[in-house]
């Protein structure tokens, strides 16, 4: 999840979407929206993109569009808007409207109706400003798509504000989708308005406009436009809250008669111990096992520190001026540590300021202190992916090993083939390898993230010249299956290389390599890629277990990738953001031990999205009662060793650095747990054992 990619996973056929380009338009019955006023049909509106679908004057246009004539504002169901979706379609398209003087607005109705599937949305923003405040827009309400209805009317009221302008982001699901917008209806509401319209805004005041931001959060980074019990109004709260907490906290510690200190449940049995965790098949059931030689379990948690860089948010944009999104940013001199500028931009973290005036002086050996009761409290019982807190070090972890970012890259992943890749993976990792190998409360690696091999990388590697250790491998690859003929492998690709060698500096087209090669290569590719990390690991460290490269099982691999590696680690994880226990099925065949290292369920509120269709739910119990089903029915799988909850905290309001603002975790971003899910999970996590032993 880190690299922000999980919301397009599992749309690997939207190819397809050739055979719906030209759509015509669809007649849809609708209901008017409730309006106190009447519908404004004045001024102009621009689009960020121009429109490649719908009907004139709105499709292909490049500059303004008058309300009067335009598609989206001429009251009819059966004219529309739209964007097709594709492999490099922009995630979100945006339309702005010059009312040309201030209006009091009652309400905005925005209808999108879908002619099928591969037309909808997976969220809209609308935002509004007045003559008055001409730097940063309000924002009138944030939708987000549930379901599969194929006609959506979205209406927001905005309570007579007055404004000249009105604009709305329109966010795609995955990059293959169509954007159908077929109305904007906008209805004055009561309350004084501008008495003579202003000039029009032009093409190059419009353009600007779309860059401005709304305003979203306030002091300690949440929502403005939303209450809800337990908002946080001052820093007294926060305290007060922290005592109430550590007060419930006093007396919670490891049941130290039902588990050993790793978190082994000593009612299975005791079983050899090689004072390191292990993984043995026991009664046909895979398990990990401590140092003490018990049986474990896995549940964690990734991302569990208050420094992992995926919770703070940028605060300038990218030319450098400030973002005007909040009400008003932590003092810098007082709150220094929430502020960051490395690899990963420069940001400030609401969490880390709240945490610190929650905690005050030594914040973060207090809050360590917490967290761990909190997790020990709910049933988890380690840090799983990501970042774990700096000085808790008698807790069960896996240790992700990052790839070194100077290898040669080939789209998301890197030439595996390259001579230079063992040494410089192996520099990269041995100090951390040689740091760790002595360490019992460490489970076992991962390395890399999500970037397996697919047909899109063998794809791009056939255009590549003899410089490609990749392209270089294939073609040795394939001369060897066809025995040196240089004719039969032209006959095969369509080439006319007079040599081998000709053909590695020859553009090969994918679709004329059978593809029972292009499967053999990735599964070539797949066994070096593995065989060279494992072959490090275990040089400098062969105390700890390889648990793979958490692959997504439907994005950016393949089976053929994820079968060659079944030899090579010792457990095989992904990272899967569905509510399906059964995506297990694919790998059954190979009886080997999986996890699902991230994993999370979420809910549209307070201003943060869930991250997809499947993993969303309607309420804060609900993600409970969706964790509850989902990991019981990985845990009843005999081939299931554990899972990580992907994440600790929540994403802030306002983003991360490539927008992200998922609401992920078991505990808001100010440090506030959410009671009725944890409670849940609480309940679920202590049964697990039993129901991983029993099969259900």
């Amino acid at each position: 999840m880190r690299s922000g990619k999980k919301w397009y996973a599992g749309w690997v056929g939207m190819l397809i979407v050739v055979l719906v380009m030209l759509v015509p338009a669809v007649s849809v019955k609708w209901e008017d929206a409730k309006a106190a006023g009447e519908l404004l049909k004045t001024g102009n509106y621009y689009y960020s993109i121009a429109p490649d679908a719908g009907q004139l004057p709105d499709k292909g246009a490049t500059g303004l569009v008058s309300s009067e004539n335009g598609v989206i504002m001429d009251g009819l169901m059966t004219t529309y808007a739209g964007w097709l979706g594709s492999a490099t379609a922009v995630g979100t398209v945006q339309v702005v409207i010059d009312l040309l003087k201030d209006y009091p607005i009652d309400s905005i109705n925005v209808v999108m109706n879908a002619p099928n599937s591969y037309w909808g949305f997976k969220e809209i923003t609308v935002k509004y400003r007045n003559e008055e405040t001409p730097d940063y827009y309000y924002i009138a309400g944030k939708y987000v798509r549930i379901g599969t209805s194929l006609n959506n009317s979205i209406n927001l009221p905005v309570g007579n504000k007055t404004a000249r302008f009105i604009m709305i982001d329109m966010r795609r699901a995955h990059s293959y989708q169509h954007i159908p917008l077929t109305e904007v209806q906008i209805y004055k509401g009561t309350g004084e308005e501008g008495t003579l319209p202003s000039p029009p805004y032009t093409v190059e005041q419009m353009q600007a406009e779309l860059k401005k931001d709304a305003m979203m959060v306030d002091k300690y980074g949440q929502w403005i436009y939303e209450t809800w019990d337990g908002k946080v109004t001052s820093d007294d709260q926060l305290r007060q809250e922290y005592a109430a907490e550590a007060g419930a906290l006093a007396n919670v510690k490891p049941d130290r008669r039902k588990y050993d200190q790793y978190g082994g449940i000593k009612s299975g049995g005791k079983f050899a111990s090689t004072d390191y965790f292990r993984l043995q098949q026991i009664g046909g059931k895979w398990w990990f096992i401590t140092p003490e030689g018990y049986k474990f379990f896995l549940k964690g948690v990734d991302a569990a520190s208050i420094w992992e860089w995926g919770y703070g948010t940028p605060y300038h944009k990218a030319d450098g001026t400030p973002r005007r999104v909040f009400e008003e940013l932590p003092d810098p001199g007082t709150y220094a540590p929430a502020y960051a500028d490395d690899i990963n931009g420069k940001r400030v973290s609401f969490l880390i300021a709240n945490v610190m005036k929650k905690y005050g002086s030594s914040f973060e050996t207090k809050w360590e202190n917490i967290t761990k009761k909190r997790l020990i409290d709910w049933g988890f019982n380690a840090f799983t992916k990501w970042t774990k807190p700096r000085f808790i070090s008698d807790f069960p972890y896996i240790d992700l090993l990052q790839d070194p970012i100077n290898l040669k890259r080939i789209q998301w992943t890197y030439d595996v083939f390259d001579p230079q890749a063992p040494s410089i993976i192996e520099q990269a990792l041995a100090p951390r390898l040689k740091e760790k190998k002595n360490d019992r409360w460490l489970i076992g690696y991962t390395y890399d993230n999500e970037a397996g091999w697919n047909a899109d990388i063998v794809k791009t590697v056939l255009t590549y010249g003899s410089d490609s250790a990749a392209k270089v491998a294939f073609v040795d690859h394939i001369a060897a299956k066809y025995n040196n003929d240089i004719a039969a492998v032209n006959e095969v690709l369509g080439t006319s290389a007079e040599s081998f060698d000709a053909l590695k500096d020859t553009s090969i087209n994918i679709a004329n390599v059978p593809a029972e090669e292009v499967s053999d290569y990735i599964r070539l590719a797949s066994r070096t890629y593995f065989s060279t990390v494992k072959g490090i690991i275990k040089k400098y460290d062969s105390n700890h277990l390889f648990l793979g490269s958490s692959v997504v099982p439907t994005w950016r691999t393949s089976l053929d990738w994820d079968s060659a590696a079944m030899d090579i680690v010792d457990a095989f994880s992904v990272d899967n953001y569905t509510n399906d226990p059964n995506w297990i099925t694919r790998y059954e065949s190979f009886n080997k031990p999986l996890l699902n290292l991230e994993f999370t369920f979420s809910t549209p509120q307070r201003g943060i999205s869930p991250v997809n269709a499947l993993t969303s739910v309607s309420s804060i119990k609900e993600r409970g009662l969706a964790f509850e089903g989902f990991v019981e029915g990985q845990a009843a799988h005999p081939l299931f060793v554990g899972s990580g909850w992907f994440s600790y905290y929540d994403q802030a309001v306002t983003g991360r650095r490539d927008n992200e603002n998922f609401n992920l975790g078991l505990v808001n971003q100010q440090d506030q747990p959410y009671t009725e899910m944890v409670q849940i999970m609480k309940t679920v996590n202590t049964g697990l054992e039993a129901i991983h032993e029993n099969g259900g």
